[in-house]
């Protein structure tokens, strides 16, 4: 196995004005598990013994937007049984009890719903997003002690090999955040094998092989119905809305890739919609939208909608987050009755070395760790509760369990594998009631990789296989621009950008309607020129400004 580099996993939340949300307020959410009042005990004795141990025991809520809810049939959530089961458990073991908020699917939904909640007063101890987001406003608390202590030292020397505490520490060395990811490599074209097949053709190794490919899936239409989606694309951040696809495809049109870029005519910071070949990249990306490559909703599909695609087998490649393809696979090849596993092991695969784009270089971006991570509320009234049940989370056996269920009842040590205690093989106990892995608060490599998970045909789960051999395939991508090793003040960016939101935006809708033909792109300069008449130059100043900064450190 190759030694790993992170996990990427971008979850980010924007600051709204006036958050003044905490733990410190009263619950009004009601968390993942509900409770089911009509099995519950009716002796009066029986409750006060119940609600008086309650009362003697620290309660954190976390909005757990962390994408433990990634799952396929995660969707609904864990049925109330498996939630109370799960809750119970970690209260005996650790002495806290933790209320969880799913978020939904929709990572732009996800967002709004964590911001109103904060913004309402909502007691929320815990949640994922951008450091810098949140620390300068008092929101979060700084972690530097509680990471730091004796206690937290396993937790700590877990992400320490990997780099990842440095994009959740300022610069003045405090640590805002439990980290959720490093650099990874998440942006390949996956392709159906089984399709592959069908029009007589290996793995594309070249952009133009690629659309050949796509071309012929679209003429023949295997799903059938006219159904068929050769290409699904996913969209961005509520910011950034062709961040997905940028990562994917335009290291084949820019050469720095999905980043921003340093411009030697005049030393300054610019963004990658500015630069050389992002022009031929929309068109593209237009071209296929015209010719039926991609779903005429590619920009307002959302995560549910994608993954049902993918399992019901409609899609011939894709554009997306990886583990979109990996959750589903399994679903997917169920659904195909006449897959043949002796010849494709998993329905989709990828050209490993990476495609060559259109200019020569290697299309997919990588993907940088940077500074998201779990944060923990300054109005908390338990923070070292909080920080208790994540250090308790960060031991394997425990994440295990956080992951699949509890142990003997939904997931077990795989009898067909020598040492599979030692070596950390498991198997998935099916046929049980639903646990959406709401208490998984541990997503990340350092433990994700060391869990070895078979199917039960005793073959690795394709998500499994592609955490332990592919997240770190970096020579398979190009670097993004200048923006390794940089952490963005996003407070400045909001302070000294006063149209940043409005940029953006505007950004957004107009690049979309080059790509659906709404807009020429004979005005292409003419929106250049709109963009500066909407701050640009303020924009590339506040960049450059960091950046010099930075380096200068």
């Amino acid at each position: 196995m190759k030694r790993k580099k992170g996990l990427a996993l971008l979850v980010t939340a924007t600051v709204i004005a006036g958050m003044l949300g905490g733990c410190g307020a009263q619950e009004t959410t009601e968390p993942s598990g509900e409770k089911n009042t009509e099995n519950s005990n009716p002796q009066t004795e029986v409750q006060n013994e119940t609600q008086a141990k309650d009362e003697d025991v620290p309660t954190i809520v976390i909005y757990n937007n962390s994408g433990a809810f990634s799952v396929a049939g995660a969707e609904a959530g864990s049925d109330t049984s498996v939630y109370q089961e799960m809750q119970d458990y970690i209260l005996e073991k650790t002495g806290v009890k933790v209320e969880i908020i799913m978020p939904p699917s929709d990572g732009a939904a996800a967002t709004e719903k964590l911001n109103l909640l904060l913004a309402g007063g909502d007691q929320i101890d815990a949640w994922w997003g951008n450091w810098g987001d949140y620390a300068k406003d008092g929101i979060i608390l700084p972690l530097t002690d509680y990471v730091k202590a004796p206690e937290a030292k396993a937790l700590y020397d877990l992400w320490e090999p990997w780099g990842a505490w440095s994009g959740v520490t300022d610069q003045d060395g405090t640590i805002w955040a439990i980290p959720r990811m490093t650099d990874t490599t998440p942006y390949q074209v996956f392709v159906r094998n089984d399709w592959l097949d069908l029009v007589g053709m290996e793995m594309p190794e070249t952009f133009d092989e690629l659309n050949e490919y796509l071309y012929k899936i679209k003429d023949l239409d295997p799903y059938g119905n006219g159904e068929t989606i050769p290409l699904i694309l996913e969209k961005g951040g509520s910011t950034d809305v062709l961040d997905r696809v940028e990562s994917v495809f335009l290291g084949g049109y820019v050469k720095t890739g999905n980043g921003k870029w340093l411009d030697d005519t005049d030393g300054k910071v610019k963004p990658e919609w500015i630069a050389d070949g992002y022009v031929d990249f929309l068109k593209q990306l237009n071209q296929w939208y015209k010719d039926g490559i991609i779903h005429k909703e590619s920009f307002t599909m959302d995560v549910d909608t994608i993954k049902q695609q993918i399992a019901k087998g409609a899609v011939g490649a894709s554009a997306i987050w990886y583990s979109r393809i990996m959750v589903n696979e399994p679903i997917l090849r169920e659904n195909l009755k006449d897959f043949d596993r002796s010849k494709h092991t998993y329905v989709f695969g990828i050209n490993e070395p990476g495609i060559t784009g259109p200019n020569g270089n290697l299309i997919q971006t990588k993907a940088l760790g940077g500074t998201s991570g779990m944060l923990i509320s300054s109005k908390c009234k338990h923070p070292e509760a909080v920080m208790k049940f994540v250090e308790w989370s960060f031991e394997w056996e425990n994440y295990t369990n956080e992951m699949y269920g509890l142990e003997g009842k939904y997931w077990k040590y795989n009898p067909d594998v020598k040492d599979a205690e030692k070596n950390k093989a498991v198997l998935p106990i099916e046929g049980g009631p639903t646990y959406a892995r709401d208490f998984l608060v541990s997503l990340g490599l350092p433990l994700e990789i060391e869990t070895t998970e078979y199917d039960d045909e005793g073959i690795q789960t394709m998500e499994n296989l592609w955490l332990q051999q592919h997240l770190d395939d970096f020579d398979a991508t190009v670097n993004p621009g200048i923006e390794s090793g940089i952490n963005w003040d996003t407070v400045s960016l909001a302070e000294n950008i006063p149209t940043l939101n409005d940029l953006n935006t505007f950004k957004d809708e107009e690049l979309v309607k080059f790509v659906n033909g709404t807009r020429s792109f004979d005005t292409w300069d003419k929106f250049i020129e709109e963009c500066y008449q909407m701050g640009l130059d303020d924009y590339i100043n506040e960049y450059t400004r960091q950046y010099n900064q930075l380096k200068e450190k």
